[in-house]
């Protein structure tokens, strides 16, 4: 825990490493000091089809999935963490965002070797 989850329009990957990207947020999660390093899961969706306002532009959407506990400052410093992450590498990409979303404790379930 947490995940956090990019995505994205496909055609970005013609200009923006989707690989840093992923990295420099991860590298965001893990400096905000909210997690132990070994539990931030980050990946990235790319979307072929979508529309994107008028002129189905490109977008990058990012969703920091949490369980309870962080204060509502402590969510809004991370937002804004990723936010400005994901802005570095958005020359051109009219829509950005981030959304902070906690997850029920008693309906999410986890088997990992780590």
């Amino acid at each position: 825990m947490p995940h956090l989850v990019i995505e994205y329009a496909q055609k970005l990957e013609e200009r923006v490493s989707i690989a840093a990207l992923v990295s420099n947020a991860q590298q965001a999660m893990d400096h905000s000091g909210l997690f132990a390093t070994h539990t931030i899961k980050t990946r990235a969706l790319p979307y072929r089809q979508f529309i994107a306002g008028d002129n189905g532009g490109c977008f990058i959407h990012a969703e920091i999935r949490l369980l309870e506990g962080l204060s509502d400052r402590e969510r809004e410093t991370l937002s804004s963490s990723i936010f400005n992450c994901l802005c570095q590498f958005a020359d051109g990409v009219p829509a950005v965002t981030v959304e902070v979303r906690e997850m029920d404790p008693n309906c999410y379930s986890k088997r990992l070797p780590f």
